[in-house]
């Protein structure tokens, strides 16, 4: 077997775990890079170099942090904030949750709001009718379609970041100017607020890892006053370096880390709570799912799935069908290449291929940029998938009915949309 075949095959083989998880989603993923190690098609120094990228140390010690926070008395005030609304109407909190994630992810990476909203989860409790088992998937959904939606903050690269991919591709009149891609993402966006505020109360609702957590270490009080502020205070450091991340670079992933080393130091956490959070199934099943995307890019497996998009779309000159193929083409792509990479990869492609068949290639490109992130239906999709997948404990294939037909009707809307902004064939 070629290295791109063994590639494609340990990948098939990590979904499949994934699927039936008879073992913890981190020991699936190390066990693939293993593979890739063993097997030559990687260098141990890329098989594992998920372990020491910066999103995963990033990622650990804001685990860490988070531990430190549901010390402190915060957790318990918002708990009987959430208690209030939910005395109230369910729908009521749920919509809260959902518009106050759209506004935070302004200013906010997805993956970190994700970590961060995770702080907050076991003041939910499984007692009522909202609980952290029914909220993180649509959460998930909603976080992904809406990072970087609007134009602002991050949001306001996009057409210019796509732009980039394609400069010596087409002329200058095809290519995106700022807003192009609001314009098509808007309305699949807010379907998915709609949809998560109606799928959640069809999930089941049980207990999680995260709730028996809390229940055990969290004591009100637990911690001096004095504690308790440097706390919050550290916290609030990281959040604005995170927001401010242009103006620290690096830095930025470091700093979480920094924070944790002085939680340990003053005693805030013990060496064992630290560990134990930074340590975590989630950090390893992170770490694991990076090697992998790694061996797709460097053996070519990545470049071989997407020549195959041109022979999906050759036999039709219907825009909305052409459109509608490259989006879950992309979809699918996504699923088992990170949201960047399946950019970089298709996006030139499609770009190429609507030039030389005398198509605008504005709306493709955007089907392509947009639909990379619906990344919410199986773990391997990208970080935060993955990290949101192992907080809920959710089995893919359980849950795939209620993410599949989501994902199916975003893209048709998607292609839709871009096919009414931006027609194939003017």
């Amino acid at each position: 077997m070629t290295p791109m075949q063994i590639t494609i095959a340990i990948t098939v083989l990590m979904a499949v775990l994934f699927m039936v998880p008879k073992m913890p989603f981190g020991l699936s993923a190390m066990l693939c890079c293993f593979l890739l190690a063993v097997t030559g098609v990687s260098p141990i120094s890329e098989a594992f170099s998920g372990l020491s990228h910066s999103n995963v140390i990033m990622v650990a010690s804001m685990f860490g942090l988070s531990a430190a926070l549901q010390k402190t008395s915060l957790a318990f005030r918002v708990k009987d904030f959430i208690g209030v609304m939910a005395g109230k109407r369910d729908i009521v909190l749920m919509i809260t949750l959902s518009l106050l994630f759209v506004v935070m992810l302004l200013v906010l990476p997805g993956m970190v709001l994700m970590v961060m909203f995770s702080t907050f989860l076991g003041s939910l409790g499984d007692k009522s009718e909202v609980t952290p088992s029914r909220i993180i998937l649509p959460m998930l959904m909603i976080n992904v379609c809406w990072e970087t939606c609007i134009p602002i903050g991050m949001g306001a690269t996009q057409d210019f970041q796509a732009n980039a991919y394609i400069e010596n591709i087409v002329s200058a009149e095809q290519m995106l100017v700022f807003g192009d891609m609001f314009k098509v993402r808007i309305l699949p966006a807010i379907l998915v607020i709609v949809y998560a505020c109606w799928v959640w109360k069809k999930l089941p609702k049980r207990s999680l890892t995260i709730n028996d957590d809390m229940s055990s270490k969290i004591k009100r009080g637990e911690l001096p006053k004095w504690k308790e502020w440097l706390v919050y205070a550290i916290f609030l450091c990281v959040v604005l370096v995170l927001i401010l991340n242009k103006y620290f670079g690096q830095l930025m992933f470091l700093i979480p880390g920094l924070g944790l080393v002085v939680l340990g130091l003053t005693k805030v956490l013990t060496p064992k709570e630290i560990t134990q959070n930074v340590c975590s199934d989630t950090i390893w099943m992170l770490a694991g799912i990076m090697g992998i995307t790694a061996a797709l890019t460097s053996t070519g497996a990545a470049d071989a799935i997407g020549g195959a998009l041109y022979s999906l779309i050759s036999w039709t000159d219907n825009g909305f069908l052409i459109m509608l193929i490259v989006c879950l083409f992309t979809a699918v792509m996504t699923t088992f290449l990170s949201n960047s990479g399946c950019r970089g990869v298709l996006i030139p492609l499609v770009a190429a291929m609507a030039v030389s068949a005398g198509m605008d290639p504005r709306g493709l490109i955007c089907c392509v940029s947009i639909a990379a992130g619906y990344a919410f239906c199986f773990p391997t999709g990208s970080t935060t998938c993955a990290f949101a997948f192992a907080l809920g404990e959710y089995n893919p294939a359980k849950v795939l009915k209620w993410t599949l037909p989501l994902l199916l009707v975003l893209c048709v809307i998607t292609a839709v949309c871009a096919e009414l902004v931006f027609p194939v064939f003017g």
